[in-house]
């Protein structure tokens, strides 16, 4: 049998070459990706060193139970060592894996600014764009009126009967907006006014209004009615208004119908048309709530869905302040989920959320 000192030397070569294991092999290096050097450089390293924490001696090696006896018998050398190599290897895992973490934060908040250097660039040639029409006196959108609908009008006709809600929801739905168009500077303008239902409703309040409607259909029935409304398209209607003639223009569930240079047509005409200290109110569908946007594309006439943060951003852009934003149309309970969470709120908000909202907006007071 080896003697003992003959089993120490043994044992004492094996710990070295465990050791020098841990180390980088020297040696030319190929070509890599930067998370290929990081797992040869960091990761391995760290796992093989883990690997040796305290000395082993492989299985079917020759004289393995003996050498295994003798670390054992001599572990009170190495204890501490091993205890202090064990924490050093932590720590060291720990700041790989915060470095990990904030190279990835970097990466992510790199893609961010590329985000935003496009976007600006995009916002900045569209606003070009404009600039450039209103200098050649070109008109966006000319022609695109409030209600152009694909279908028949008598079609279009019943299908709003049947999916915008009765005479009597629509009124008291609008009735909210009453105290915003009181005391105004002049008289109310109602593009798209549909079958009258706000006409109804300044009228009760005294409020001088008069709308405008493409659907020949409504045109007859709020005239029936002794509604103030002619068969004109809206955009168009409202450019030909005086300069600051009017106290307040409001549009419910019209601009969904338009181009987004439709849509800046009508509230620069607006802002013109103002008088100082007139009101703007916009009402579309909120595109922040999913069960709305699915009520958007059941109306086969609906161009695009206007985000709230577009619509204020055009009526800032068109000289409007005061703006405010009013989410309307909520869902009663029975349609929304039960609510016993934080995470059950945030999705009701998400998926039955409002179904409208408002921009309502003023001209600068001189």
């Amino acid at each position: 049998m080896a003697s003992e000192e003959d089993l120490t030397v043994a044992l004492a070569r094996e710990i070295q070459a465990a050791v020098a294991e841990t180390a980088l092999e020297p040696g030319p290096r190929m070509a890599e990706s930067r998370s290929e050097e990081d797992e040869r450089e960091i990761h391995l390293p760290l796992r093989r060193a883990g690997d040796h924490v305290t000395p082993t001696v492989p299985e079917g090696v020759r004289l393995a139970r003996a050498k295994t006896l003798l670390l054992r018998t001599l572990r009170f050398l190495w204890r501490n060592q091993a205890s202090f190599n064990a924490l050093l290897i932590e720590a060291s895992r720990g700041v790989v894996a915060a470095l990990d973490r904030h190279r990835e934060a970097t990466d992510a908040l790199s893609r961010l600014e590329e985000d935003s250097r496009r976007r600006d660039s995009a916002q900045d040639a569209r606003l070009a764009h404009l600039e450039t029409l209103v200098a050649t006196g070109e008109t966006p959108g000319a022609g695109l009126s409030a209600r152009s609908p694909e279908l028949p009008a008598s079609v279009y006709a019943v299908f709003e009967e049947r999916f915008r809600g009765s005479i009597s929801e629509v009124t008291e739905k609008q009735r909210f907006y009453l105290p915003f168009v009181r005391s105004l500077p002049g008289p109310v303008f109602d593009a798209g006014c549909g079958r009258g239902e706000f006409l109804r409703l300044l009228g009760e309040e005294g409020i001088a209004a008069r709308g405008v409607e493409s659907s020949e259909h409504a045109v007859r029935a709020c005239r029936a009615a002794g509604l103030d409304v002619r068969e004109a398209d809206a955009i168009e209607a409202l450019a030909a208004e005086p300069a600051a003639s009017l106290g307040g223009v409001v549009a419910f569930q019209v601009v969904e119908h338009w181009t987004a240079a439709a849509t800046f047509r009508f509230l620069a005409s607006a802002r013109r048309a103002l008088a100082p200290g007139g009101i703007l109110i916009v009402e579309t569908v909120n595109t922040d709530s999913l069960s709305a946007m699915n009520a958007f594309y059941l109306d086969p006439t609906h161009v695009r869905p206007v985000p709230r943060e577009a619509l204020e951003f055009l009526c800032d852009t068109a000289g409007f302040r005061e703006i405010q934003i009013e989410f309307r149309s909520p869902l009663p309970a029975s349609e929304k989920l039960e609510e016993r969470t934080a995470n059950d709120a945030r999705l009701n908000a998400l998926l039955f959320g409002p179904q409208d909202y408002a921009v309502i907006a003023r001209v600068p007071r001189e």
